[in-house]
């Protein structure tokens, strides 16, 4: 599914959707249900509705990747079939016409798991994924993810870190000529969010101050982020500026279409679709 913004596409490569306990976003099936616009894109049955996939961004000066799979370790990393699942996203980003070894930069909103930025290869060993391309998160992130090894996907990052393929960088950061990484904090002491301006037209990526759309219909709890005020403080200037601007919100761990216009508050979060 291809998105353009401006001068840039947008392109939502899938791997899956599943349905979820709502409590993994902080919610129960009441409240999930209470929400008239979260089914059926959202949500399902009082299930939250989380997709996994690989988001690129397509400027005129390079090709830059979004959370590839969020924080999908856990999952895709599950013996006996974490190559299995490593091989299918290669092979959904090869039908998507996606070529890792064109990418330029790999963005990560944050590391709390850092999805398919990398891959086993065939001698056991952690590689990047995009073999020619830079991995860059904020500094703050990094410093909190290197003095906490039991972090989910540690090992794997570490192994980047040993390759020299991981820049820390200080907010606002150029990803591109049209995009541009901004420190919230919240969820994390280092998240961060994404925005692409082009043309006159903006698209935001939200990374995990909300990992479902239906999250924005409800305060934020501390179980979710490290810091929940700060989290809800930025998710609230993400959706006004949103509502406002008419910018396209995009959520790296929400299930196909994957991006919302929003018009509120309260907030409401309806389902986008780009090109297929």
């Amino acid at each position: 599914m291809r998105f353009v913004v401006g001068n840039a596409t947008l392109v939502r490569v899938p791997y899956l959707d599943v349905p979820l306990d709502a409590a993994v976003a902080g919610l129960t099936a009441d409240q999930v249900r209470s929400v008239e616009w979260a089914e059926p894109v959202w949500a399902a049955s009082g299930q939250v509705l989380i997709g996994q996939a690989v988001w690129v961004i397509e400027c005129a000066d390079r090709v830059v990747v979004v959370d590839p799979c969020g924080a999908a370790d856990a999952f895709i990393r599950s013996a006996p079939d974490a190559v299995k699942h490593q091989d299918a996203v290669l092979g959904a980003l090869a039908a998507a016409g996606v070529d890792p070894a064109g990418v330029d930069l790999v963005v990560l909103s944050h590391l709390d798991g850092i999805g398919m930025t990398a891959l086993v290869d065939d001698h056991g060993d952690w590689v990047p994924t995009f073999p020619h391309a830079r991995v860059v998160t904020t500094g703050e992130e990094l410093d909190w993810v290197i003095s906490h090894p039991e972090t989910q996907g540690a090992a794997a990052f570490g192994a980047l870190l040993g390759r020299g393929v991981v820049e820390p960088v200080i907010c606002p950061f150029p990803c591109a000529n049209e995009v541009t990484l901004e420190l919230t904090g919240g969820h994390s002491a280092g998240h961060a969010v994404l925005r692409v301006d082009s043309a006159g037209v903006q698209a935001l990526f939200v990374g995990h101050l909300a990992v479902s759309p239906v999250q924005a219909a409800f305060p934020q709890r501390p179980g979710q982020h490290a810091d929940a005020p700060v989290a809800q403080q930025a998710l609230d200037a993400v959706l006004s500026h949103a509502a406002a601007n008419g910018t396209l919100v995009v959520g790296p761990l929400w299930p196909a279409p994957g991006a919302a216009r929003v018009s509120g508050p309260p907030w409401v979060l309806t389902p986008i679709y780009g090109d297929t």
